[in-house]
């Protein structure tokens, strides 16, 4: 029988962390439009306040649009990787225009520049990671919840102090349970932010201004932003899971520790740099996110269909629901190029094919012996 292509380990590993991802980007899209609204509903029954709940208003409505840039940026990029991704993974397939991923890459591109290029966003919610560090820093105002994770980190001025792995054998039972990566990514973040800060203020230090200031930290701040995203993005998954039913929580906490471990070996060099994970750990990471693709191979199909995409909105043979890859896509290249007489072919070609040993060759070409 023919190996399926999720069967072999390398496009596990390549396929099965991107739906992970594609879960922690769901959710964490719930709760952002959740928060939105809750927003709108507050600004909308402000009328005449003033004082205090203006300011709390202005203070949600700055963590609103910072967490939303992120999200926007961070998750266009995930998922033009994710189609790229889909489609290198199936070979000449996957360029092919009757499968129609080459179609959805060029159509999604757009995403990345459109309502906000990405590079900008990101540099927006870096700009409010480092205000807001500042004014808890020195102005004494409280965290808001999703930066809830600093408050260590600023207290000592560094990111070492959020807790470390309860052992340091490396075990992959322990570094990989979901709460001490969610620690790790906090630290991570923690890290990039007091990174970029320190950048900021080395700015002002140059003597120059504020503006200036932060176009000089603009690496820093990318990085903190992109470091800040994944660690929402995790503990958003991780929160999804505790609310989610009983039958649904070993798949979508598996989910959720294969992304927070797949990123983080993917960054594996922030996490060393912040004192959180040691080698040894990092190799135990690795061994699994190896380990989770194999045991999600086996729930890929299921995962994929609880999106609801329909076959029309798919456009692809090759993710046909019923299976039918194989028919349905020679129909669909056979229906867009019906056969037909081909020119010639009868008067020139066919002649050529059926010849026989007795057929006339022609004229002789004579040779002058003198020559």
């Amino acid at each position: 029988p023919e190996t399926k292509l999720l069967d072999y380990p390398i496009h596990q590993h390549r396929l099965l962390p991107l739906v992970a991802q594609t879960f922690a980007m769901t959710f964490a899209a719930r709760e952002m439009m959740a928060s939105y609204k809750e927003l709108m509903g507050e600004l909308s029954n402000l009328g005449d306040a003033k004082g205090a709940a203006i300011a709390d208003a202005i203070k949600n409505l700055k963590e609103t649009h910072a967490t939303s840039a992120g999200l926007k940026a961070f998750c266009t990029w995930m998922c033009l990787n994710i189609i790229d991704q889909s489609r290198q993974s199936l070979g000449g397939h996957g360029y092919s225009a009757y499968t129609g991923l080459s179609q959805a890459y060029s159509d999604f591109a757009v995403h990345c520049t459109w309502e906000g290029d990405n590079t900008i966003l990101m540099l927006q919610c870096g700009r409010y990671l480092v205000a807001t560090a500042l004014e808890a820093r020195d102005g004494g105002q409280p965290l808001p919840s999703n930066l809830a994770y600093l408050e260590a980190a600023l207290a000592q001025g560094t990111a070492a102090a959020a807790a470390k792995p309860r052992t340091s054998n490396g075990a992959a039972a322990d570094v990989g349970a979901l709460d001490t990566l969610k620690a790790a990514w906090s630290s991570v973040a923690a890290n990039a932010i007091l990174g970029a800060v320190r950048d900021f203020e080395a700015g002002l230090a140059k003597g120059l201004s504020k503006d200036s200031a932060y176009e000089f930290s603009s690496a820093a701040r990318l990085h903190a932003a992109r470091m800040h995203t994944y660690t929402y993005l995790l503990h958003r998954f991780a929160a999804q899971v505790e609310q989610s039913p009983a039958a649904l929580r070993p798949i979508l906490s598996l989910l959720a520790r294969l992304f927070g471990a797949h990123s983080a070996v993917q960054y594996s060099g922030e996490f060393l740099q912040a004192g959180f994970y040691t080698g040894a750990q990092v190799d135990a990471l690795k061994a699994l996110v190896n380990s989770a693709c194999a045991e999600v191979r086996a729930d890929a199909v299921p995962l994929t269909d609880a999106f609801g995409y329909s076959d029309y909105i798919i456009n692809s043979p090759l993710g046909r629901f019923d299976g039918n890859v194989y028919e349905k896509y020679f129909e669909l290249v056979t229906g867009l190029n019906p056969p037909k007489p081909t020119p010639y072919f009868d008067s020139l070609i066919r002649p050529l094919l059926e010849r026989t040993s007795d057929f006339d060759a022609g004229p002789e070409l004579e040779f002058d012996q003198d020559a």
